[in-house]
């Protein structure tokens, strides 16, 4: 009876520690996000210029929609880059800190300016940046695994 309820606990705490995410697999889930919603901008404004072409000005619902969502995909792209710079770790790395962040601080306002000027070629490079730094990320091995 007693080593059935270590066998059990056992289990539980292998459970527990199987559903926990290393650090290093958030920040690559949290760049591959920021890389989808950095696209999707430059989707947003690759279609707006486009419908301007076609001279598809009318304001109406589907319009307004179109510019929640632009919105909504910049606010997302601020927000993860914001949360990668708040996760560097200053104390134990500065030059890596200190690097990453510039490079962060490089995407956050190429996004701006292309997202204001209407303008995709700098958020195209900001992705580049953001690619060659998750391909870094893929040679740290899994701390759990």
């Amino acid at each position: 009876m007693v080593n059935s309820q270590y066998i059990d606990a056992y289990k539980k705490t292998e459970q527990s520690s199987n559903s926990v995410i290393s650090s290093h697999e958030i920040v690559r889930t949290l760049m591959k996000e920021l890389v989808n919603s950095m696209e999707k901008i430059v989707l947003d404004i690759q279609d707006e210029r486009k419908r301007k072409q076609d001279n598809f000005l009318p304001y109406n619902a589907l319009e307004e929609k179109y510019a929640r969502q632009k919105s909504k995909n910049l606010s997302k792209s601020l927000s993860i880059i914001y949360g990668l710079q708040t996760s560097l770790d200053f104390e134990k790395a500065l030059d890596i800190a200190n690097n990453l962040f510039q490079l962060y601080e490089y995407c956050r306002h190429e996004i701006i300016r292309g997202f204001s000027q209407k303008i995709e070629n700098g958020i195209i490079k900001a992705i580049d940046v953001i690619n060659q730094i998750m391909e870094g990320w893929q040679e740290i091995p899994s701390l759990e695994k």
